[in-house]
């Protein structure tokens, strides 16, 4: 074998990924394999969402047994497998326990965490989504927000993450900043339509479309997209505006008026549903809640 040759195994095996690697992550999904043995996926900073088999950790003995509970927040040490990580060790962070002080605060972060690992890639760096959940588990645990600000905020914040970005600085339509009393977001097209666009542009094809159509018809506006918009009044926007363009550390701080409420709630999660294409088991157990 030449040096040549040798110099080149050699920085093959430098760039070779080490088997067994340190990193920090969130249990966003823990089910049970067998009498001891548990499935994790776990978002981490570095390289996004990982599955974990954690062989044994059920077992009281079990040091890494807090660890591999749902929200748990650890470091880890993992060994890469062909198909998944096996977890080594791990050392409990953060446990987020004012989480189930509420049945209503652990079914919606139930659903948040659901969403989050749909929306994180694997062995894709998720430091924005990392951020982002633990604020909001956080802020759960803390119970000092209202849920539907949590909620709405999350949702919304989540998808623009994973790149459905909406543009609300101003109207698609003429270019202005205040939309004034009505304003309309745009969900397929991820856009903000002032009333005066709205009229001129939609207002007489949907009110067709709602007197002569079947009920399931899809409209679908200049550029073939699906038309679907939910009403912002000037709270509502604000709010929205505050999720998207703030400091992530200050995601939750921002009210909304008793009329805007309504319209944040069902603008944030059709955002959401509509981009990912389905709806969550876990978003309809939260929703019973509430009706009770």
């Amino acid at each position: 074998m030449t040096a040549r040759h040798r110099l080149q195994i050699s920085v093959l095996l430098m760039n070779k990924p080490s088997p067994v690697f340190n990193t920090r992550g969130v249990v966003l999904r823990a089910t049970d394999v067998g009498e001891r043995d548990r499935m994790l996926t776990v978002l981490t900073a570095e390289y996004g969402k990982l599955s974990v088999f954690a062989r044994g950790v059920r077992k009281i003995t079990s040091g890494s047994l807090p660890s591999s509970q749902l929200f748990a927040y650890a470091d880890f040490t993992l060994r890469r497998g062909a198909q998944y990580c096996f977890l080594n060790e791990s050392t409990i962070k953060e446990t987020f326990l004012g989480i189930s002080s509420t049945i209503e605060g652990a079914a919606l972060a139930s659903y948040l965490c659901e969403a989050a690992e749909e929306l994180s890639v694997e062995e894709e760096p998720s430091a924005e989504m990392l951020q982002l959940v633990l604020n909001t588990l956080w802020t759960i645990a803390a119970g000092e927000k209202p849920l539907y600000i949590v909620k709405g905020a999350f949702e919304m914040r989540a998808a623009a993450i994973a790149g459905f970005l909406p543009d609300l600085v101003m109207c698609a339509g003429c270019g202005c900043e205040e939309p004034g009393s009505l304003g309309l977001l745009d969900v397929m097209n991820g856009r903000l339509i002032c009333g005066s666009c709205y009229d001129r542009l939609y207002r007489e094809r949907l009110e067709w479309a709602s007197a002569y159509l079947p009920k399931d018809a899809t409209l679908t506006d200049e550029y073939g997209q699906a038309i679907l918009f939910r009403r912002l009044n000037p709270s509502a926007l604000q709010a929205i505006r505050y999720v998207l363009y703030t400091n992530p550390k200050r995601q939750f701080s921002f009210v909304v008026d008793g009329e805007g409420i309504p319209l944040f709630r069902d603008a944030c999660e059709t955002y959401l549903l509509h981009h990912v294409g389905h709806g969550y088991k876990t978003l309809s157990f939260y929703k019973s809640l509430e009706h009770l």
